[in-house]
């Protein structure tokens, strides 16, 4: 029976009244970013998160079902005074609340989950204080309570005789939206197209050297809660304890003392101590020491917390306060003296091309790409056998090539995910200076991190060139036919190909190694956790170069991973996930090789 007309305008009005609150915290936030709310936006973010379906992420849909549920049930019971005269539209809204509710259920079981496994850490991993957990446990219960009374409230859809209880649930809700995911909302709308390979850059060395910015005035890192920028607030201020970040952060799964998801919280908790708080009260060296820099975590999140600008800008602090042990002494020592970060003589780079006809630019300035050999490759034993196998490729294609050889210096990468931007910075406008020099147009590159410096990060220090990665590359040559893989040059092997995340996750990069491996071996396995879900071998963030705490070793994780598919074999794109890949596998006894595509490929060459 419905309810008496003015209990149900009163119901109805309430509840009206609470998806008004809802709103105006929206536009009230939107405030602090005023193009989040432009109409292209809010397409753009629905294309965007239409398209994370088709990826099949659990976090997404789950992500999806919530917004779903909470856009349904408000639509409903808006319209709850017009549906009597359409039940077309009531039947629509109940099928498509099936599927929803579903969702929602899974949420929530994923939440309690997820809440189990976040006090382990809080418990074992992360120094935590009481308002820090206590506070997380509100937010984690504030989430699985909106969850709970979106799935009530499309239940409640199905028995109309308790509208009214579906309102008042549905208003409750709404309240909780407009108080604590307004600014989420917001974030993630001003946030959701940025590249995972964005950086933001504290200052520019250009301008000081040229006396545009004075020297003094330069602070790369955060020393004050104050000195975060607005952006960096409204991002850690949106964290609402999904969680995503934490499952997916390879860190954590090691038993490393880090969770992104705490990180940021504890930004957060800074403004309740005031502006001048240090954020060294709450975080600790080894928790920002212990980040890989793979960006699970960002691009995981489903709000667009942007965590890895928080491990930047306090690693950063932490160079400028000269808090560093030997390691880290060591490789900026190397990088300033040698500019390489193992310390040998820049004399030795193009060592490994002896005897190899590889032509260097001084020899050959005519030549159409510029290979960019990298630090590893150029004086990593093992890995030297990349830069020999992708210069036998090019090589067999024809391609007109050439070296920097002693000229070429390190990107800069690990000085700046060290947090050492003004080293960075130096390496960068050198680099560019000799390549635009010899007039260099086009670069291919061997190394992921190498790719990304020179494809995402020089351009702002006047680096225009044409980045292509070496899968990329091999693959178009192979398409083409400019080198032959006939079918009885396909080895007969099973191998499992491990994503680089700054390959992948960062540049897209994925399809290509793919196709290259299909035309090369028989019988291509593949890892859980691949493409832009890969999981890190644990080198990036220049971990490479020092260690931290860990419970188990990134790298043998992702060995036992492998190991799982069944492959003989472990195909890497990355001179360092070579390295970490050879010592986890004999160490482990896995019986597994290792090689990176470009020497599959060579070794398949007619």
């Amino acid at each position: 029976m419905a309810p008496p007309d003015l209990a149900y305008a009163a119901v109805y009005a309430g509840f009206l009244a609470s998806v008004a609150v809802a709103i105006f915290a929206v536009l009230r936030e939107s405030a602090k970013s005023p193009s989040s709310l432009r109409p292209g936006r809010l397409l753009g973010l629905t294309k965007d998160e239409l398209g994370r379906l088709s990826t099949g992420e659990p976090v997404f849909l789950m992500h999806l079902s919530i917004a779903a549920g909470v856009g349904l049930s408000i639509g409903a019971f808006a319209l709850d005074p017009v549906l009597g005269l359409a039940p077309a539209l009531r039947l629509l809204i109940l099928i498509a609340s099936l599927p929803i509710l579903v969702g929602l259920v899974a949420a929530f079981a994923w939440r309690i989950e997820r809440f189990g496994r976040s006090k382990r850490v809080e418990r074992d991993l992360v120094r935590t204080d009481a308002r820090l957990s206590s506070s997380s446990t509100a937010l984690q219960l504030v989430l699985m309570a909106a969850i709970a009374l979106t799935a009530s409230e499309l239940a409640v859809l199905w028995i109309p005789q308790l509208w009214a209880t579906g309102a008042i649930l549905g208003s409750v809700r709404n309240l909780l939206v407009a108080y604590y995911y307004a600014r989420p909302t917001v974030n993630l709308l001003s946030t959701y197209d940025r590249p995972l390979s964005t950086m933001t850059i504290p200052f520019n060395l250009a301008d000081v050297i040229s006396g545009k910015t004075d020297a003094s005035e330069i602070r790369a890192g955060v020393r004050t809660y104050s000195d975060f920028r607005t952006s960096d607030r409204l991002s850690f201020d949106s964290c609402v304890e999904i969680g995503a970040c934490e499952a997916a952060c390879p860190a954590t799964e090691a038993g490393r003392p880090l969770s992104p998801r705490l990180l940021v919280r504890k930004m957060s908790l800074l403004a309740e101590s005031g502006p001048e708080t240090d954020p060294f009260s709450l975080a600790s060296d080894d928790e920002l020491w212990s980040c890989t820099s793979c960006g699970a975590c960002v691009s995981s999140c489903p709000v667009g917390v942007q965590h890895l600008d928080v491990v930047y800008d306090l690693r950063r602090e932490l160079v400028s306060r000269t808090k560093l042990d030997k390691e880290k002494t060591s490789l900026l020592s190397n990088l300033a003296q040698s500019q390489n970060p193992y310390g040998f003589r820049q004399s030795a780079r193009a060592d490994w091309a002896s005897g190899l006809g590889v032509p260097t630019l001084a020899a050959n300035r005519d030549a159409e790409y510029l290979f960019w050999v990298g630090c590893v490759s150029s004086f990593d034993t093992r890995a030297q056998g990349i830069a020999k196998a992708l210069g036998k490729i090019l090589k067999s294609a024809g391609l007109s090539f050439a070296i920097l050889g002693p000229e070429e210096m390190c990107t800069g990468d690990p000085a700046r995910r060290l947090g050492e931007e003004g080293r960075f910075q130096e390496l960068a406008i050198q680099n560019v200076e000799k390549m635009n020099s010899y007039g260099v147009k086009k670069v291919i590159a061997s190394c992921p991190h190498c790719f990304n410096s020179l494809k995402n990060e020089y351009p702002a220090f006047g680096g225009k060139f044409e980045v292509v990665y070496h899968t990329q590359l091999i693959s178009d040559l192979i398409r083409d036919g400019r080198i032959s893989l006939p079918p009885d040059k396909v080895q007969k092997i099973s191998v499992t190909l491990h994503d680089a995340c700054y390959a992948a996750r960062y540049n897209n990069v994925f399809d290509e190694p793919r196709a290259v491996l299909g035309a090369a071996v028989s019988d291509l396995r593949e890892m859980g956790r691949r493409k832009e879900k890969t999981f890190c071998c644990g080198a990036g963030g220049s971990n490479y170069w020092f260690k931290v705490p860990q419970q188990r070793s990134i790298a043998g994780i992702r060995t036992e991973e492998a190991a799982s598919t069944g492959a003989k074999e472990i195909a890497t794109e990355c001179p360092f996930c070579m390295s970490m890949f050879e010592d986890t596998t004999k160490v482990m006894n896995t019986g597994m090789d290792v090689r990176d595509v470009a020497e599959i490929v060579a070794d398949s060459l007619v």
